[in-house]
């Protein structure tokens, strides 16, 4: 891509990114590599992914962002199966996509997607039997709650957030605590994909958007494959660790072990 494309990118990202990390600078400027206009074609990774389209810094800047999954997920060899609702939010999002006429609508619903991955995935993790405990206080036992309504209880009964455990793990009660938990289970590139979208899915929520967006459809199954992949990750009672995690005692009267991750890269 031409540099300057790449500086004002990049500048850019970097001017709203609230969770960054050090590493994020390298994937972002190899995946500005792989973008190049030709003519009026837009083209990634020598594929031809938008025609007619105008090469200006904010045009560039806006596809980059509407298309993250695209920038930095590849697909693999596997299909996920996803829950029904995360399966109609992608058909949505493909239908809205495929109007062209709802470009910052179909964006936020594309992150959506992988905002609703993270959710699912940690309430697939709490299991059947949920126990809250906090010093001081007596354990609360609940069954099936999911991440939403384990977060309004948790809210409405005066629990706090921040000091209470939730099956030994402390309880990722806010959306950077619960992107914090997800990414324990992502290589690099994928953290960022989550991390950025969901960034610029808060912008739009907000009304906060400055850019003309330019979503295309390769980013949807993309998208999916990653929400499809994290789930795949989690099992019910899995043990959190810092660098990676593993199984914990599921309460079924044997323990299920897994290979050890650390940041998202398997070491076995």
């Amino acid at each position: 891509m031409n540099s300057d494309y790449s500086r004002y990118i990049m500048d850019n990202i970097f001017d709203f990114f609230q969770y960054p990390e050090n590493y994020d600078r390298a994937i972002i400027n190899a995946a500005l590599g792989k973008m190049e206009c030709a003519g009026k074609n837009l083209l990634f990774n020598g594929v031809k992914v938008k025609p007619d389209f105008q090469c200006t810094d904010e045009n560039m800047l806006g596809f980059f962002l509407a298309n993250l999954p695209l920038m930095f997920n590849e697909r693999g060899n596997r299909e996920y199966k996803l829950p029904p609702k995360l399966e109609k939010l992608k058909t949505d999002t493909e239908e809205l996509i495929s109007m062209q006429k709802f470009n910052e609508l179909a964006t936020l619903e594309l992150y959506l997607l992988l905002e609703m991955a993270m959710r699912c995935a940690y309430s697939k993790w709490l299991g059947n039997k949920i126990v809250i405990s906090r010093y001081g206080m007596d354990n609360i036992v609940l069954e099936n709650y999911d991440y939403r309504r384990l977060k309004l209880y948790i809210r409405l009964n005066h629990l706090g957030r921040t000091d209470i455990k939730v099956n030994g793990d402390i309880f990722p009660g806010s959306e950077n605590a619960l992107l914090g938990w997800a990414t324990k289970f992502m290589d690099r590139p994928t953290q960022l994909m989550f991390r950025l979208s969901l960034n610029v899915r808060n912008l739009l929520a907000h009304g906060e958007n400055e850019w003309y967006l330019f979503p295309v459809l390769p980013s949807v199954p993309l998208a999916a494959n990653a929400a499809g992949k994290l789930l795949y990750e989690i099992k019910p009672g899995m043990e959190i660790k810092n660098n990676g995690y593993k199984m914990a005692h599921t309460g079924n009267g044997r323990n299920t072990k897994r290979p050890t991750f650390y940041h998202g890269i398997n070491k076995h």
